[in-house]
């Protein structure tokens, strides 16, 4: 990448890797490591799911 230029070619390679790894269980929206502590020990909110 070379300043503000993705990489599309290496974009493209990747995808197929990064949905073979997906399970569908990954929340929507990632709420970092301190959501579970600032929300009392959920990880997630349920509106996170599709």
């Amino acid at each position: 990448m070379a300043g503000d230029q993705a990489d599309e070619a290496a974009s493209e390679a990747l995808c197929p890797t990064l949905r073979s790894q997906r399970t569908g269980e990954e929340s929507f929206i990632d709420r970092g490591s301190g959501c579970a502590q600032l929300s009392g020990g959920r990880p997630r909110a349920e509106a996170d799911r599709v």
